[in-house]
């Protein structure tokens, strides 16, 4: 008679939910590490923000103090009020205004009406012409722009 061995079926059993209770644990393992590592990166995102917080915190205390200061109230008084202390005097430093010759101007001009006749060809054109020239003939459109 051949040997059989035929494990009972209780112990099959037994190590099959053995197998599958390590397995569940091995899985939550998993999940609180990968729970713990969005942890720290939330933290170390937290502590940056808390330090971008606090230089601006203490840029508000320098600003405040600068506010307050007797520098600052004799600057605002000077530019917004026109105050002067006792023997200041004003001096306004403009640059010179550029004029433009008459061949500069008159060019300028045709430069324009170049421009404005342009756009009013474009505003006069259909739409469906717009798009074909833009998407299909970028040369042509820049030929008409500089010959108008």
């Amino acid at each position: 008679m051949a040997y059989k061995n035929l494990e009972p079926v209780s112990k099959q059993l037994t190590i099959i939910v053995g197998l599958t209770v390590v397995g569940f644990m091995a899985f939550g393992l998993a999940l609180s590490y990968y729970r713990n590592v969005l942890f720290e990166q939330t933290l170390d995102n937290i502590h940056a923000q808390n330090d971008v917080l606090r230089s601006d915190i203490d840029q508000g205390y320098r600003d405040l103090e600068y506010f307050r200061s007797s520098q600052y109230k004799d600057k605002y008084a000077k530019e917004n009020l026109g105050l002067l202390n006792h023997g200041e005097k004003i001096l306004i430093i403009q640059q010179p205004t550029r004029s433009l010759s008459p061949d500069e101007e008159e060019s300028e001009m045709r430069k324009e009406q170049r421009e404005a006749a342009y756009l009013e060809l474009l505003r006069q054109m259909p739409i469906f012409e717009h798009w074909k020239l833009y998407l299909f003939q970028k040369e042509k459109l820049t030929g008409l722009k500089e010959s108008m």
